[in-house]
């Protein structure tokens, strides 16, 4: 059951959706081509009677149909061949495309899956610089940076909010920001229960990874900020606010749900509905959203 808070939202939004936000989703696994050929580990893995279904939006993503053990729990998972990942945040890195040699910022990095598919795009060339503050999970992202083969990755525990002090521009920024995780219902119930406390304090530090990244962001750079919230206060008047304050302006994004330009009452940016929304009904994944912003000054 979901708070009163959340569901006075949820009904007000999308009221079809509440129904699925408990549904179950697939696995869906990453293909490591820094390892690996694509099609040799599809191959490898049908014949261990793994059935695998292309994602058609992702360039290397599939969704695991059906599996005889877990999934990672096979030799071609521990050799690095594939990364066990949403296909909401495969395809995150995959709207930022970053280039080869490119100077690139993840912001929260752990436990790593954005940040070495930042590094398979860009074919391990440029730098990758990883910020995470919490040291438990800097553990776990080191673990997977070394199994993946990644080369061009800089990680480094600390506050993200203090990156300008590292003195560098970047080409490109991806802000995978803390939020309250209300599109993960399905696997972590304890966020039905968020209220608007903890939205307040989610909303502080995401405004607070904007200004940061806007600022050490080069003019004409890339950012993509993203949530696995469904909530408004956390995407769509994010952005409104960076695209007010932060020298930013959209960017499109070709797949997923437009964004809510119409909150609350509020009418925001016709611009915000380049922003994508993604659903567990609709599109088989987690509850996120992604947006795409270039920096004009």
């Amino acid at each position: 059951m979901f708070s009163k808070f959340l569901l006075k939202r949820y009904e007000s939004l999308f009221p079809d959706e509440i129904p699925y936000l408990d549904k179950s989703i697939p696995t869906s696994i990453r293909v490591n081509t820094l390892r690996c050929d694509r099609d040799d580990l599809v191959d490898k893995l049908e014949k261990k009677k793994v059935i695998l279904e292309k994602i058609p939006w992702t360039i290397n993503g599939f969704t695991v149909k059906k599996s005889p053990f877990s999934i990672g729990s096979t030799t071609e998972y521990l050799l690095g061949y594939y990364f066990i990942q949403d296909p909401t945040s495969m395809y995150a890195c995959e709207v930022l495309k970053p280039r080869k040699g490119e100077t690139v910022l993840d912001m929260a990095a752990a436990p790593g899956g954005k940040t070495t598919y930042l590094s398979q795009i860009m074919r391990n060339t440029g730098v990758v610089i990883a910020i995470e503050l919490n040291r438990n999970r800097m553990k776990s992202f080191r673990s997977n940076i070394s199994r993946l083969g990644i080369s061009n990755v800089i990680g480094i525990r600390m506050n993200a909010l203090d990156t300008s002090d590292l003195g560098i521009k970047f080409d490109s920024v991806l802000i995978d920001a803390p939020c309250t995780g209300t599109g993960t219902s399905f696997k972590n119930p304890e966020v039905k229960l968020k209220g608007i406390g903890d939205v307040e304090n989610c909303t502080v530090k995401q405004r607070n990874f904007l200004e940061v990244g806007a600022r050490v962001l080069k003019k004409g750079g890339s950012m993509v900020y993203c949530t696995c919230s469904l909530l408004p206060e956390e995407n769509e008047l994010m952005v409104q606010y960076a695209l007010n304050e932060l020298d930013l302006e959209m960017d499109t994004i070709s797949y997923g749900d437009p964004a809510i330009t119409s909150v609350y009452g509020k009418t925001l940016s016709l611009e915000i509905n380049k922003a994508r929304r993604f659903y567990p009904r609709m599109h088989n994944t987690q509850g996120f959203f992604i947006a795409k912003m270039i920096k004009v000054r």
